[in-house]
């Protein structure tokens, strides 16, 4: 890639604001023409709302109501009641997008300002682009050939309803400006060094994949330099990596506030499999998941998505479409002549095969989440950066051959008509499905904001656990927070990250009967019971059905029912209960009815993580048999040696260990459970042993 121009005088600049406009305006007619948003009711529609679409606006209206102010542990009030959402153990660092939606939600409304939010993502990737590409030196018509198309991505498309934080990708375009910049050893006026710090707080403060993209893009800037023993030209690189990460501390400082105050819990536990699931896969640059051109999408079905059984991992995002892929091809075949030839090959070239190596899969990421870095998985959302640097470099190109010069300007249009066709997807959610879901939810909350006081509580049923669960039969994943988005002040019960003491209370409610659980609700001061009576068992379901009692509210679609509580004047808290969580390196629970046992099958080294209250009357205990002959098995407690366990091998038989909870300092707690030798050869179903951990309990202590 090559130096920009300096602009010259006024004229250019008048030249460039027209052509940006230019450039918003095509950007904007393509998502307009996508979602068919051509008026202010079409905008107050919801244009899709389900999967995380709910998660993505709950984000937005925390950040309008307060609770995500930067730097300040990020506890919900209108949620988990009767106590606060704690959304510390789900760090969500995209505070400029979150914040920007939240002004638009409180300016316009939920619905209207994710729409909103929509439409700036794909203004925003024309514009940068264009910057992007005219500081690198593209001539205006190329720059806005190639901007409009990169607005046009199939990978905004799939991504921008269901996760808008990931389609706020816009100043991707401007960290390859950046990195080239390092790559050709640049020397940087102090205008541009302020802007290429704006960029590292941009950067740590939108989806951290991109962060970790742009480090992975600086790593050959400044490891090269230093493999050659040049020091100097490796410092700007090696400072920009610096202070783009230290500004990521910053962006997640809320979290590290909030684990310090209230304890580290664990919402979820990766896998090294995800990362086959959503790495970066090459064929499907080349192949859609749905195409205008029918034979050609029902080829790649048939012979790529099908085999690769995709049920799972972000699909259709990858695709480039045949401008993008002709670039692709020109780009290695232009690379590939320059290594035969032992010349320099493009920037481009160079910095994709990395990036592929990288993220590719099996390529680096998967060998980097083997030795357990697994927090980026998805590798396959590097797509949309290798798209924007080969549309720079086409940029760059069409500028040498002068492509648009004179009367080929022209055609420019047919052109974008024809990339607008192909990566455009042909599908579009319907519309009539996500407007009623909408109107059912709404009808429900008028009725219980009509009903009842402010900052009244409602309590959600069936539980559903917070972030990252799966559909619950008829129950929508994030459904529970819809009631939030719509309405002002109730408190709900839903929404607080899972394996929290603040929200184990609510498992207990599961074989109680209706009348017992709302007696308890009650108790504890709750005004409404909202039952979901899709996401219930048949069983279930028929328990509410024959009780004496009718619901105070049936939704129009009559699948939400309420029953109006008599909360007490009095109310109490539930009881907080410890909460533990287990390593991949336990398999999954078995039982025998005739000793009463239940027990788990450990491989190697396991690890237990405990989450403990204030206070925490109870004690834990659990049994420890080895496999195959008695082993020694060394317990640590926060790294520190408890004790060493010898193990019998004989079935039925178990050397209980018990810890006193209460003895320990609120917070959280990490157990060790570290056995001596090897394990035993696979089994046939695969499974390597080498201990068994028998009736785990957490039993309160006996009172005074």
């Amino acid at each position: 890639m090559q130096k920009g121009t300096p602009v010259k005088n006024r004229r250019d600049w008048l030249a460039d604001l027209l052509c940006g406009f230019l450039v918003g305006a095509l950007s904007l007619l393509a998502a307009c023409f996508y979602f068919r948003c051509y008026s202010s009711k079409a905008l107050a529609q919801p244009w899709y709302t389900f999967n995380d679409v709910p998660l993505m606006q709950a984000y937005s209206k925390v950040a309008a109501e307060g609770d995500a102010l930067p730097w300040k542990p990020r506890m919900v009030t209108r949620l988990n009641a009767p106590f606060l959402a704690n959304w510390c153990d789900f760090p969500t660092p995209e505070e400029l997008i979150w914040d920007f939606s939240g002004l638009l939600s409180n300016w316009f409304g939920v619905i209207a300002g994710y729409n909103l939010s929509i439409l700036f993502a794909h203004l925003l990737a024309g514009l940068s682009f264009y910057l992007a590409a005219r500081l690198l030196g593209s001539a205006r018509a190329p720059a806005v050939f190639c901007s409009v198309s990169f607005s046009m991505a199939r990978y905004l498309w799939v991504r921008d309803t269901v996760h808008i934080n990931l389609s706020y990708c816009w100043h991707v375009p401007l960290l390859w400006v950046v990195t080239s910049w390092f790559w050709q050893r640049r020397s940087l006026s102090v205008r541009s060094w302020l802007a290429v710090l704006a960029l590292c707080a941009v950067t740590a403060w939108q989806n951290p994949y991109y962060w970790f993209f742009w480090l992975v893009m600086l790593l050959p800037c400044w490891a090269v330099p230093l493999l050659q023993k040049q020091l100097r030209p490796a410092l700007g690189p090696l400072f920009v990596t610096a202070v783009s990460t230290f500004f990521v501390f910053l962006g997640q400082l809320d979290s590290l506030l909030g684990w310090i105050s209230y304890g580290k819990g664990h919402p979820f536990v990766r896998s090294l499999n995800e990362l086959q699931l959503y790495s970066l896969r090459l064929p499907e640059f080349f192949l859609p998941q749905g195409h205008r051109w029918v034979r050609f999408d029902e080829w790649a079905y048939l012979n790529y998505y099908i085999p690769m059984a995709r049920d799972g991992g972000e699909k259709d995002s990858s695709y480039m479409g045949f401008l993008g892929c002709a670039a692709l091809i020109y780009l290695v075949a232009v690379g590939l002549r320059r290594l035969w030839c032992r010349r320099p090959v493009p920037f481009a070239f160079g910095m994709i095969a990395w990036l592929s190596a990288f993220m590719v899969s099996g390529g680096l990421t998967m060998l980097a989440g083997s030795f357990g870095f697994l927090l980026f998985r998805c590798a396959g959302r590097s797509s949309i950066v290798i798209q924007a640097g080969l549309l720079l470099f086409l940029s760059l190109r069409l500028t040498r051959w002068a492509t648009f010069q004179g009367k080929r300007i022209f055609w420019l249009l047919p052109l974008l008509i024809f990339t607008g066709w192909d990566c455009i997807p042909p599908y579009l959610e319907d519309r009539d499905e996500a407007a009623n879901y909408v109107t059912n939810q709404r009808a429900t909350v008028s009725f219980l904001e009509e009903k009842l006081p402010a900052r009244s509580m409602v309590f959600q049923w069936p539980m559903m656990e917070y972030p990252e669960s799966f559909r619950n039969r008829g129950m929508w994943h994030y459904e529970p927070l819809m009631a939030y988005l719509y309405s002002k002040d109730l408190r709900f019960s839903y929404g607080n990250c899972r394996n929290r003491p603040e929200s184990q209370w609510q498992y207990h409610l599961a074989d109680k009967s209706p009348q017992a659980m709302v007696d308890e609700l009650e108790s504890y001061g709750f005004s409404a019971l909202w039952l979901y009576t899709n996401g219930m068992s048949p069983s279930e379901s028929s328990l509410w059905r024959n009780w004496n009692r009718v619901p105070d509210f049936r939704s129009p679609n009559a699948d939400l029912w309420i029953y109006l509580l008599k909360p007490a004047p009095r109310p109490v808290l539930p009881e907080l209960e410890p909460c533990r969580v287990l390593s991949p390196a336990f398999y999954g629970e078995e039982t025998d009815d005739r000793l009463g046992l239940k027990w788990r099958w450990v491989w190697g080294r396991a690890r237990i993580d405990l989450l403990l209250p204030n206070p925490c009357p109870y004690r834990f205990r659990f049994g420890l048999s080895a496999l195959g002959g008695p082993r020694t098995i060394e317990i640590r407690l926060d790294g520190k040696l408890f004790r060493r366990v010898l193990a019998p091998a004989q079935y039925g038989v178990y050397r209980q260990v018990e810890f006193d909870l209460s003895q320990l300092k609120p917070g959280d707690h990490r157990l060790e459970l570290i056995p001596d030798g090897s394990a035993l050869p696979p089994l046939k179903d695969g499974r390597r042993l080498t201990f068994q951990y028998i009736n785990e309990a957490l039993e309160p202590l006996a009172g005074p």
